[in-house]
Parts: structure tokens; C-alpha cells; sequence
């Protein structure tokens, strides 16, 4: 059913007053994608963590699916060995090489939780003892979600219930979770959390702001401070806005990058922790401009997905105007400070959304979203930088994670509901190919 035809539906329920769902008919399924936005492998676990951000408002909230990545492997391996098809799944038609299968194979049902709507990123903070922490920016509220992991399923609220709402605890709306402080900045938009330094910075996509979150081990989850006027509007005046955030880890300093929609730089933070028990503060460190892509005199900016290498070295940056991906040496300096020197680019698609890095040495590789044109661009960084390959992996993929030590990336289509997972094996018939599509996808 169309959305028009949706929204007609609700149209008359409101006129006739007589029309009232349960909560059942509201409260959405634990085994299905819709909208999916955010993906985050945890391969220590063996899942991979899903928001779904329910922006045709179909249901009474978001939720975030838990994916299971021993499933995952099981069904592509049989499925590539001897093109074994299990109870669920068929052959796509179009491209023999993939097999679609129905998302209950694979989503662990009653390990999730409900979260608000409009969700888009999602970040895991590790906290040991084989527990995760998410960290899920959700634009309807606003509100930053957070829930814990267990090793089995997920919480944020106290009752303990399957697929529970998170509670008012677990969405934080304001500074220090006081109302009587200052509510936090709309529409967050991109996370980062850092699991040593026990913090997660989230950036808000129409005020340039950008919010720590003080998240240690045990203890209270709560809004520490927030920063407003990082970056300027451009050059017509429009909304400033921070967008794609990530940090260096640690031992290099715990340094975090934001960029901006609006302008040809990256500013850095680091977190200041009082001795006084008082939290934990976000403090501006340097910046560079993106000078080294654009036109006569350089700059670039509509900053989007950020992403480090798998050692660190190297930062990714992808910019849509003009559309490019952008790589930098993140290495130490003679200072002890990062030299954060453009060492490369090349051309890529117009509204690129997010970027993941896998591999290590002449197979590390970055993978691009696409979410215009449904594809995925894969960039080989090595030499002077270029395009490797284009995949067509569904409408509107948006976030991409990799899942290193099993060969897979995943990437999240938006308009159709579904979840592309590509095989990445450097020795592998089927390398950079959809070999499996989960989910069904819906009409357009």
C-alpha cells in the first residue's frame, strides 16, 4: 500500500473517531526491517546491531533489530559452496548470484528494544565482561537512546520485557537529564562512541552543535555538555549543521573529528575529565580544511561519512560537493599530534551518504553508500587512489559496516526495507557481489 493511500486511511479514522488501533496493531514487529538507517557489526558477539527508523510512522515507535552474523554465515557459505537455497529464501531473478531470504532467518526475535523514531546512526561502546552499550541518535523526539547489551539481548527499560520501549531514563532530552537545563539541540544526526574514555559525542545536522554524552561503565548515562556554534552557515545563509563524527582511539590521544555540511573543514575535540567528580566537558581542539578537492583555490565541504583504517593511520572522509572521497594521514607528527595531510581523493556519486574501511595492507578497501543512485562505491586507496568497483545493492542504501574477520559488508537500504551483504573474501569468485539480500523488498 502506497503512502498516500496510508495516510488516507488515517485521514478518516480521525474523521470518523471510530477507528482505534490496539496497541498490538501499533507495536512494531521484532523481525522485520523497516526503514532501516544505522547498522554496527560487533563481530566479538557474533551480531550486528539495526535502527529502524519507521519514517512512515506505521507503528507506535522505532526499534533497533539484532542480527545474527553466525546465521548470516551459515546460509552464504551453503548458499556459495553448493547454491543450497533454504525454507524462506529463493534466487533473485535479476542477479542469479543472490539469494533473498525473509528477515526472521537472521534477526534474534525478543533481543531488541523500541527506541523513538527518525533513528539515524548507531554507535556500540564496549564495556566489558562481554557487555555493549548502543548509543542511537533519534530525531523525532530529539532525544540520544542508549541501551545495554548482555551478551543475549538488549535493555532500556526496567521491566525486563521483550522488545520494551526504552524508558525516559535510557532517551536523554536534556543536560545532566534535568529538565530544568538546557533541552539538547535538534535533529542529532551522527555518533561516535569511545569505549576506553567511557563518552559518546553526537552531532546535530541543523545547528552545528555537537553533545557528549558522559556513559561510564557503571554508574549514570547522562548528557554532559553541549556546543553550539562550532560551524558557520555557508555561503547563501543556510542552517550551519555538523554531520559525520569519529574518533582516533586511544593510545593516540582519544582524539574525535566532526565535519560539517556547511563548511571545508573538520574540527577536532577532545574531553575534558574534572578531578571534582563533576562531568566531563567537550574542549575544541584544531582544525584543517578540506582544501586539497574543489575548485581553483580548493575547499570543499558537505561533509558526510567519516571513517578511520583498521590501524588507524588513515582517515576517509566522503564530501558531496563536489562528490568525492577524501583520504588523510592521521599518523603522529613531530609534534605528537596527528598530521591529518591530505594524501589523496577521487570522484565518486552524488549524495554519498556514509563510508566503512576493511582490511588491512592491498586488501584494505572503503566502501561508499550511494543513496541516490542504490549503489555502493568501492575505493582502493592504494597508489594514487581509485574507483575499484560499482555494485547495485538496493534503494537507498544508507549506512555500511564491515565484518572483517568473516569477509562481509552490510549496508542498510532505506526504500526498500532491506539489508545487502556483499562478500568481501580477496580470494572469492564472488568478490564486491550481493551474495545475499535480507528482507523482502517493498514495492515502491
Amino acid at each position: 500500500m502506497s503512502l498516500a493511500k496510508r495516510l488516507k486511511g488515517v485521514a478518516l479514522c480521525g474523521l470518523l473517531t471510530a477507528c482505534t488501533a490496539s496497541a498490538d496493531e501499533v507495536r512494531p514487529p521484532d523481525n522485520e526491517f523497516f526503514f532501516p538507517t544505522g547498522i554496527v557489526v560487533a563481530e566479538s558477539q557474533g551480531v550486528a546491531f539495526v535502527t529502524n527508523a519507521n519514517s512512515e510512522l506505521r507503528y507506535d515507535s522505532g526499534a533497533i533489530s539484532v542480527l545474527s552474523l553466525d546465521s548470516v554465515d551459515e546460509v552464504v557459505a551453503a548458499w556459495i559452496a553448493n547454491s543450497e537455497i533454504p525454507s524462506g529464501c529463493e534466487q533473485d531473478p535479476d542477479h542469479l548470484e543472490t539469494l533473498i531470504c525473509e528477515e526472521a532467518l537472521f534477526i534474534n526475535a525478543g533481543a531488541g528494544v523500541r527506541i523513538g523514531n527518525f533513528a539515524t546512526e548507531i554507535a556500540v561502546q564496549d564495556l566489558g565482561s562481554n557487555r555493549l552499550r548502543l548509543v542511537i541518535p533519534t530525531r523525532g523526539d530529539p532525544s540520544i537512546a542508549w541501551a545495554d547489551w548482555d551478551g543475549s539481548r538488549l535493555s532500556c527499560n526496567a521491566s525486563g520485557d521483550p522488545n520494551a520501549l526504552c524508558d525516559d531514563e535510557h532517551r536523554l532530552s536534556y543536560v545532566q537529564n534535568n529538565a530544568d537545563l538546557s533541552p539538547i539541540p535538534d535533529e542529532p544526526f551522527g555518533v561516535y562512541a569511545d569505549s576506553a574514555g567511557e563518552f559518546a559525542v553526537v552531532t546535530h545536522l541543523t545547528s552545528g552543535a555537537v553533545t557528549l554524552i558522559d556513559s561510564p561503565r557503571e554508574g549514570t548515562v547522562q548528557v554532559a555538555d553541549a556546543l553550539t556554534g562550532i560551524f558557520a552557515p555557508d555561503s547563501n545563509g543556510g542552517v550551519p549543521g555538523a554531520t559525520g563524527v569519529v574518533g582516533l582511539p586511544r593510545p593516540n590521544g582519544g582524539i574525535v573529528y566532526v565535519g560539517s555540511r556547511t563548511e571545508d573543514r573538520i574540527q577536532t575535540f577532545t574531553v575534558g575529565q574534572p578531578v571534582n567528580d563533576a562531568p566531563p566537558y567537550l574542549l575544541p581542539g584544531a582544525w584543517f580544511f578540506l582544501d586539497a578537492v574543489g575548485g581553483n583555490t580548493g575547499g570543499s565541504n558537505d561533509t558526510r561519512g567519516m571513517a578511520f583504517s583498521p590501524d588507524s593511520s588513515h582517515l576517509y572522509l566522503v564530501n558531496r560537493r563536489p562528490p568525492s572521497v577524501q583520504i588523510y594521514d592521521t599518523t603522529m607528527g613531530p609534534t605528537g599530534y596527528p598530521q591529518n595531510r591530505a594524501i589523496g581523493a577521487t570522484d565518486i556519486c552524488r549524495q554519498a551518504s556514509t563510508v566503512a574501511v576493511s582490511g588491512t595492507g592491498d586488501d584494505e578497501r572503503a566502501y561508499v553508500s550511494c543513496f541516490q543512485d542504490g549503489l555502493l562505491y568501492i575505493i582502493d586507496p592504494r597508489g594514487s587512489v581509485q574507483l575499484e568497483d560499482i555494485v547495485l545493492v538496493g534503494r537507498g542504501p544508507y549506512a555500511v559496516a564491515a565484518a572483517a574477520t568473516r569477509n562481509k559488508v552490510f549496508v542498510t537500504n532505506f526504500l526498500e526495507d532491506t539489508i545487502a551483504v556483499l562478500d568481501t573474501a580477496p580470494t572469492s569468485t564472488r568478490r564486491n557481489r550481493v551474495v545475499l539480500r535480507i528482507g523482502k523488498q517493498r514495492a515502491p
